[in-house]
């Protein structure tokens, strides 16, 4: 799974980033852009759990591939904006951090707190470049059907028409439907308007009280798009201090829980994600599926050998497992099941995959 972080410059985005990756990444140089490429470790008390019970020779945490874009100004031009963007077309999702917190823009002017605003800006860049992916191509696309070129396809031709009439109308294109072979046909495009969104707040000390209020006025705003706040930079503060230190000034700021468990679970929830386990004296290791995903694609997530080779898979729930005590007892009650192909993965199945190559 790969997030990518946007936002306007000085946001508070990339103290986010560095927050949730623990300042462990690499910067990337791509022409006029630069970007940022870490991971973000899941925390999972069910993985403690587990590894707990087995003491495993090593625990594996879920992981979540990110990419910080340098803060785009509000001033630049669309089309410079495209070019920043076009760091973050490989990701399969988008991290919008709105700003929520006093202080100055990229102008040097006093910045006003308008999350709602933020992210229509955010939103016509990703629409703007779209648009300049999807002329692009219709310009290919028509030029071979001029020559009556044998790889001209109308079907991509109509979809492309589709694509770009809602563009024009500075619509994105996450809401357009589209059939099956449409998604096929302009899946390599990678489109930024049509992968889903979620909002991050980013709100300073004074604001942070304040979340629920800007969360609601976000969510009538935009109440398809997932909103959740966090305040990064007090909390990477409190992440320089002592261990027993940190308990009491999050208490004292009103931070619940730390912003990675924020990010994460809203994430999860916006983009239909999932948790899933393997077990055992060597591993204990947690893996990211989507929801509705069967056994063979998860057995593919372990290893591409596995999926190919897939027979049948035993599965336990979590919570059958903790409550019985262990795998044995689980299967004396039978709760460890064998489940074929058809087997839709559920948020913590424990699994066994039986394969042959």
């Amino acid at each position: 799974m790969q997030l990518g972080f946007i936002g306007i410059k000085l946001s508070g985005k990339s103290t986010l980033f560095e927050l949730l990756t623990q300042n462990k990444y690499e910067t990337v140089h791509a022409g006029i852009a630069e970007y940022r490429r870490g991971q973000v470790t899941v925390p999972d008390e069910r993985i403690d759990r587990l590894s707990e019970i087995y003491r495993p020779k090593k625990t594996t945490y879920a992981l979540f591939d990110c990419v910080d874009v340098m803060g785009v100004p509000a001033s630049m031009r669309t089309d410079q904006a495209a070019k920043y963007l076009e760091a973050v077309r490989q990701t399969d999702s988008l991290v919008a951090v709105l700003r929520a917190f006093d202080g100055y823009d990229a102008e040097g002017n006093p910045a006003r707190i308008d999350p709602v605003k933020d992210l229509r800006t955010l939103e016509e860049d990703l629409i703007f470049a779209d648009l300049l992916v999807a002329e692009t191509r219709l310009e290919k696309v028509l030029h071979m059907k001029a020559r009556s070129a044998p790889q001209f396809n109308p079907k991509e031709l109509g979809v492309l028409e589709k694509c770009k009439a809602v563009l024009d109308d500075n619509r994105s294109l996450r809401d357009t439907e589209l059939y099956p072979e449409e998604e096929k046909l302009i899946r390599g495009f990678q489109f930024l308007s049509r992968k889903p969104l979620m909002a991050v707040l980013n709100c300073d000390e004074a604001h942070y009280a304040r979340r629920a209020e800007y969360e609601s006025g976000f969510g009538n705003a935009f109440p398809d798009i997932p909103v959740t706040s966090v305040s990064a930079l007090a909390e990477k503060e409190i992440m320089e201090l002592e261990a027993d230190e940190r308990a009491v000034f999050m208490e004292e700021l009103g931070i619940d829980e730390p912003a990675i468990h924020h990010v994460i679970t809203t994430s999860y929830a916006a983009f239909g994600l999932i948790s899933f386990f393997t077990v055992g004296e060597d591993e204990v290791r947690a893996w990211t599926l989507r929801k509705g995903e069967t056994a063979p694609e998860a057995a593919g997530v372990i290893h591409s050998d596995l999926q190919k080779g897939f027979i049948r898979a035993e599965v336990v729930a979590y919570d059958d497992f903790i409550r019985e005590g262990g795998m044995a007892a689980a299967k004396a009650k039978g709760l460890v099941r064998l489940e074929g192909k058809e087997y839709v993965v559920k948020d913590g199945d424990i699994l066994n995959i039986r394969f042959n190559v």
